[in-house]
């Protein structure tokens, strides 16, 4: 790998002979020079107003070409308008670009324009595996949420499944007499009991809590997957049903008003300001984050850059335990950050599909995702003597004007979000994290409807309405504003104004 790498480094004339030119903000690229190699072309947003078109871009360019070979003719639209320019770009079927990059979920004009035959179904293609050895390892969970009338019209962006877990503070552990990390829901329970009363800080007052808590919901999304409540929905008897009908949610429910009852979290959570979550746990006020894992590890990294004592040894720094899982579950996080649709109006034959498939496959080699991540050998990046990537310091490039700036849009991320060889060497609070990302990906709890909720007329109809509905009401539940007689009214409401209509259409779906 490290040989390879050192090979591509090629010059401006050899970029000249492809002919490839990059224009700002709303630009398509000039018409290239032939070169023999196949010319396909995409839309993809822009950040910054300046993807691949920094110094140095012309041998990142002549790189992926290269590598690929492929010439990529880049349509690049400025992310404010990005969803405008999707519209437009979608009525006008003669002059769409062959390769389409949105971002988030299905939309509901993506899918009309699915349901009318706009893209092809790439899902046939990829059982090729020897022709796309990347492409076809993709999350068949995961890419059901970009499958319309059956057909996979989108390949994902891959993030990680298994993202979401709890972690703590290890020195409170040690603190309150806790030697065995938790694994189950009495385990954590105990934890967070002994985090609020049985002063983990050393400093004789009450002054602390178990869970750091604010107004962001996702810690309640991810403990309730402990009791075996699902994703969202759950095929129960044959039928997918909303998780709130279930015993499993009940029973968590009750466990979080206990927590709350019994002071083990901050009472005044749900008016917490999002952006603080975590600053609990930084400033020593609360023990247990349950979150994504690399939120933990920053907090760890803050611990160690500040150099905050250990309440047990203070010439020791205090560290986070990584955990995961409780239960041996939790929730799965999307699994993607967008995805990439071809249109059949920009690919018109099989070759012109499989063009694009080619170039998406071989730009989630290593080499790629080192190009499109970390940029260039020599320039941004060096090998150190264990043959690790390291960044070259002082860094004249800011994301901005990165010579690779943009590349990453058409990088799907299957089947790994990283390199593997050669990869940046990883501090202990790293190597944690992504130790939690293998125990829990088998453990992530998916979405069953996820697949069908964005051919839903009836979410896209009042599906934010309806999940406000229930949120406020397990908030509330939680806090003892309403009791069961309230749950079970907020449920009625959530039915009568759209909830049972969607359960009959998604249920109609499958």
């Amino acid at each position: 790998m490290k040989k390879f790498l050192k090979a591509m480094g090629f010059t401006l004339a050899l970029m000249l002979v492809t002919g490839v030119l990059f224009a700002a903000g709303s630009r398509e690229a000039a018409p290239v020079s032939e070169t023999g190699r196949p010319t396909i072309t995409a839309m993809v947003m822009s950040f910054y107003g300046t993807d691949l078109a920094n110094e140095h871009s012309d041998k990142v360019i002549q790189q992926f070409s290269d590598y690929t070979n492929t010439t990529v003719n880049f349509q690049w639209e400025n992310n404010d308008v990005y969803t405008e320019k999707i519209g437009l770009t979608l009525l006008d079927v003669n002059n769409m670009p062959m390769l389409i990059v949105n971002s988030g979920n299905l939309t509901a004009n993506v899918v009309d324009a699915a349901k009318k035959g706009a893209f092809w179904d790439l899902a046939p293609f990829l059982e090729d595996t020897a022709a796309y050895p990347n492409l076809s390892q993709y999350n068949r969970g995961v890419a059901s949420g970009f499958t319309v009338d059956g057909k996979m019209i989108g390949i994902y962006r891959g993030r990680e499944l298994g993202r979401n877990g709890m972690s703590y503070r290890q020195d409170w552990a040690d603190k309150v007499g806790i030697t065995k990390a938790p694994e189950t829901i009495d385990e954590f329970y105990d934890m967070i009991y002994k985090f609020t009363y049985n002063d983990p800080d050393g400093n004789g007052k009450k002054d602390t809590f178990g869970i750091e808590l604010t107004k962001y919901v996702g810690p309640w999304d991810i403990m309730q997957t402990w009791f075996g409540v699902g994703n969202g929905w759950v095929e129960q008897g044959g039928k997918l049903v909303p998780v709130h009908q279930t015993a499993e949610f009940m029973t968590a429910l009750k466990w979080f008003r206990k927590i709350y009852s019994e002071g083990l979290v901050r009472p005044d959570w749900p008016s917490v300001d999002t952006g603080t979550y975590g600053n609990a746990i930084r400033n020593g006020q609360a023990g247990v984050l349950v979150d994504v894992m690399d939120s933990g590890r920053r907090i760890w990294d803050y611990f160690e850059t500040n150099k905050i004592p250990s309440v047990t040894d203070p010439s020791k720094i205090a560290s986070m335990n990584l955990l995961g899982p409780i239960n041996n579950k939790t929730l799965a996080t999307a699994g993607h950050n967008g995805y990439m649709m071809i249109s059949k109006a920009g690919a018109k034959t099989e070759q012109d599909v499989k063009n694009v498939l080619h170039f998406l496959d071989k730009m989630n080699d290593n080499v790629m995702l080192v190009l499109a991540d970390r940029g260039l050998e020599g320039i941004q990046w060096n090998f150190d003597d264990e043959g690790y990537v390291i960044p070259i310091t002082p860094s004249p490039y800011t994301v901005q004007n990165s010579p690779q700036l943009g590349l990453n849009q058409v990088v799907a991320y299957i089947p790994n979000t990283a390199s593997t060889d050669p990869t940046t060497k990883l501090t202990e609070r790293e190597v944690a994290q992504n130790e939690a990302y293998y125990k829990m990906r088998p453990l992530a709890v998916t979405n069953p409807a996820a697949g069908l909720l964005p051919n839903s007329t009836v979410q896209a109809e009042v599906g934010t309405q309806l999940a406000q509905i229930l949120e406020d009401a397990r908030t509330q539940y939680i806090c003892g504003v309403i009791d069961d007689a309230g749950l079970q009214a907020a449920f009625k409401t959530w039915a009568d104004r759209g909830g049972t209509r969607l359960i009959a259409e998604i249920n109609a779906l499958r």
